[in-house]
């Protein structure tokens, strides 16, 4: 017969009541990982691998890793042209094209490496497409050719259409999930421990002082003991923790959908086809990308939603709406961005505005051709005056309390899955320094 003990036990609401439990029921780690989306994986990974000694669990609240985010996009591997020169994603894009490349091939997992062209179709376009490429260089992006000559980009996309366009060769394709279940594999491999179906709701300060941390999860009643900590929690990354700098920044989600070429075109596409990014959204872009699973993605556009993981029209979260969606900041920028949003908003609702969107790059294209895709749900930070946080923002042990022995990914939006190796070394080298 099992050995069963009374313990406390944090409800979903934050009370406590006493339960009875197997002895199993609590874990001490020297490092626990929090969401198993494909930046908390490779973090995993990469702490086990390189202090194999140290015991490392990866917490994940659904039965399997990367089913959100990770594997809801548009699967591409970005270069890192047109980041801020001084920003994480521009220092981390380039390293962590070239590590997901080398991994890939040394686990033989499929990877379109079939380059991108930016095309400008405005005067205004080829002035920016210009400054872009400037940009490029600056972050050293590799290959990278500005092709005055169109004959050259109809050479390596036939029928697209535009007056000026930026060559990147070093941009690809892969399917992101698939990478997050190898580098599970790989922690796995070295004995790191991996939770499903544990949705943490607290961490707080544990009376063990070998292990200072305790994290408790509501759906088994689980509690964990760790050193250290790191939250990978996308969307919900600001609801496990906050830092008293960022209390005025707000998450907010977007509805990001996807469209499918018609198969009968799929043969024109060689490349991934990109509008010019958008100056104050940088994450909105029209874009055809191919799969490694031989499909063309169309779009995506992305509009507000009104539950912070709601994947599904009808999801509402009253307290989310109000605290977040009707916030100042969202409002100002709102009133910002007017015609952008308004924009995004006719694209998904009448499929003639998106067809027209699409023809600038690639007129072959007809509203028949343009098939219902896949949708995801997009994080982002709005601060209070109405601007969208446009960097990685990643907290490293903060000055005080438990936070001293916690980092936090609170934003690691596109090009996250690109940069995933490169901040897990990263992370790792904050965490060696306090387990070493």
């Amino acid at each position: 017969m099992k050995n069963l003990h009374a313990r406390v036990c944090f409800s979903a609401h934050g009370r406590y009541h006493n339960i009875r439990y197997n002895s199993s029921g609590c874990y001490e780690y020297d490092v626990v990982v929090i969401g198993g989306g494909i930046i908390g994986t490779a973090i995993a990974k990469t702490i086990k691998e390189k202090i194999q000694q140290k015991k490392v669990a990866l917490l994940e609240k659904e039965s399997d890793l990367a089913l959100y985010q990770s594997s809801h996009n548009s699967q591409v591997i970005h270069a890192g042209i047109h980041y801020r020169v001084d920003s994480l994603k521009a220092k981390l894009c380039a390293e962590g094209s070239n590590l997901i490349y080398r991994y890939c091939e040394s686990r033989n997992i499929p990877v379109k490496k079939c380059g991108k062209l930016i095309i400008a179709t405005t005067c205004l376009d080829k002035f920016r497409l210009n400054q872009l490429y400037k940009l490029g260089l600056q972050n050293k992006v590799y290959g990278l050719e500005l092709l005055n000559n169109w004959k050259k980009v109809e050479s390596i996309q036939p029928n697209c259409k535009g007056l000026l366009a930026l060559w990147s060769p070093n941009s690809g394709n892969v399917d992101w999930k698939n990478v997050t279940q190898s580098f599970a594999n790989d922690f796995k491999a070295k004995h790191g421990d991996i939770f499903f179906n544990c949705r943490v709701n607290s961490i707080k300060e544990s009376t063990k002082p070998s292990h200072p941390l305790m994290i408790a999860e509501s759906t088994n009643c689980k509690v964990f003991f760790a050193k250290y900590a790191v939250i990978c929690l996308g969307v919900h990354s600001g609801t496990l923790i906050q830092y008293s700098k960022q209390n005025d920044y707000k998450n907010i989600s977007l509805q990001v959908s996807y469209y499918y070429l018609n198969p009968k075109l799929h043969r024109f596409i060689k490349t991934n086809i990109y509008a010019m990014p958008h100056i104050d959204m940088p994450f909105i872009g029209v874009h055809l990308s191919p799969t490694v699973d031989d499909k063309i993605l169309l779009g995506p556009n992305a509009v507000p939603i009104l539950q912070l993981d709601g994947y599904k029209q009808s999801s509402f979260d009253f307290e989310y709406v109000k605290d977040h969606v009707l916030s100042k900041g969202f409002g100002l920028l709102f009133l910002k961005n007017f015609q952008s949003c308004l924009n995004q908003v006719l694209e998904k609702i009448l499929s003639d505005v998106r067809t027209s969107t699409l023809n600038k790059y690639f007129p072959m294209l007809s509203k028949n051709d343009i098939l219902p895709g896949p949708t995801a749900v997009q994080g982002q930070i709005v601060t209070n005056d109405g601007e969208f946080v446009d960097d990685f923002l990643i907290e490293i042990f903060g000055d005080e309390g438990i936070q001293k022995r916690i980092i936090n990914c609170r934003f690691v939006p596109s090009p996250g899955a690109t940069c995933s190796l490169a901040i897990a070394e990263m992370i790792y080298a904050e965490i060696a320094k306090k387990l070493t």
